[in-house]
């Protein structure tokens, strides 16, 4: 095995048992507002990635390797980007993200789409009612039949119709108003993420210009009733200021930009591919967030632009490779002139 496979399987485990590290905190968090139920949720995630591990990755002639975690990883995500009242979705997300998204096209560093964002997507699109709606926070959850739990709609589905929710600051930073198990404490989020970019694992060329449209998007077209239909960017600034802390710290986009985007396997290779790369995941991303009906919009971005990855890369390894032809015929060009 060439010493560069080594090097980057080696980067990747590493990436995954940091990433293992971060459930502890998150999990922590989930623990105090409902209580055990989320652990539960959480080992049965883990348990049924681990299954699928064991049972089909024999089946492509590598074998179980126990320390490459990665579909426990996948399956951790899903969990925390699922309310604490899920019902067997998450052994349907986990299954499909180990299975259909990772196994099936030849498993561990060759799967073209993020398998947690593919097992999200596909579960919310089937249970949107349990996917897509929260218990209130402090809700201290049976651990087994929640059914008769009540149940409310995102702070997304807010935005989406041109509101303004009315929680705070503060309880949009610890995490105290209604949403998934993982995502919504921002600070618990941006925490773990320090983490991982000390760590090396968060790549600022993906995770700039993905927070830029995912910002700036919404500052430029701000999605509100009270708000004219056009008006310009230095206008109207505090229902703007509102908007982008509500934008950032209640869905999905601190913890897909952190935790989902630069996966290292289905991220591009060069950097001028990284930073088109997390331009396209925040356009894509603003889109689903303003029209679709599901709270993960960060997973259906990764969906789209997770197809080009491979042409990003060969699209600037080629105009790489013209701009030094054209170099060196000038430096040819140059030495031939006559003295």
């Amino acid at each position: 095995m060439p010493n560069r496979v080594k090097i980057e399987r080696s980067e990747q485990y590493g990436y995954y048992r940091d990433l293992l590290w971060c459930i502890l905190p998150l999990g922590g968090m989930a623990w105090y507002y409902y209580g055990p139920r989320p652990v539960l949720l959480l080992l049965t995630g883990l348990l049924t990635a681990y299954l699928c591990d064991c049972l089909l990755a024999p089946l492509h002639g590598a074998g179980y390797r126990s320390r490459e975690p990665s579909s426990e990883c996948f399956a951790a995500l899903i969990v925390f980007m699922m309310p604490a009242t899920v019902p067997y979705a998450v052994v349907v997300a986990a299954v499909i993200a180990a299975v259909l998204a990772k196994e099936a096209f030849g498993g561990e560093g060759h799967y073209p789409f993020h398998p947690a964002a593919v097992g999200m997507a596909l579960a919310g699109i089937s249970w949107p009612e349990r996917v897509y709606r929260y218990p209130a926070p402090g809700t201290w959850l049976p651990l087994l039949n929640t059914a008769d739990t009540p149940l409310v709609q995102g702070i997304n589905a807010t935005l989406r119709d041109g509101g303004l929710p009315s929680d705070s600051t503060m309880n949009l930073l610890t995490g105290n108003f209604a949403g998934a198990l993982g995502t919504s404490a921002a600070l618990v989020v941006a925490a773990c993420g320090l983490f991982l970019l000390v760590r090396g694992h968060v790549k600022v060329t993906v995770l700039v210009p993905f927070l830029v449209f995912c910002i700036g998007l919404p500052w430029l077209l701000p999605q509100l009733n009270e708000l004219p239909a056009f008006s310009w960017p230095w206008e109207y600034v505090r229902q703007r200021i509102y908007l982008e802390k509500y934008v950032i710290l209640s869905g999905t986009v601190l913890f897909g930009g952190l935790f989902l985007i630069c996966e290292p396997v289905t991220m591009p290779n060069r950097t001028s591919s990284r930073i088109l790369y997390g331009a396209a995941l925040g356009i894509a991303t603003h889109a689903f967030r303003v029209v679709s009906p599901y709270e993960s919009a960060v997973c259906f971005a990764l969906l789209i632009v997770g197809a080009i990855p491979e042409w990003l890369d060969l699209i600037s390894h080629r105009t790489e490779r013209i701009r030094f032809m054209r170099k060196e015929e000038r430096r040819v060009a140059q030495s031939a002139k006559p003295e």
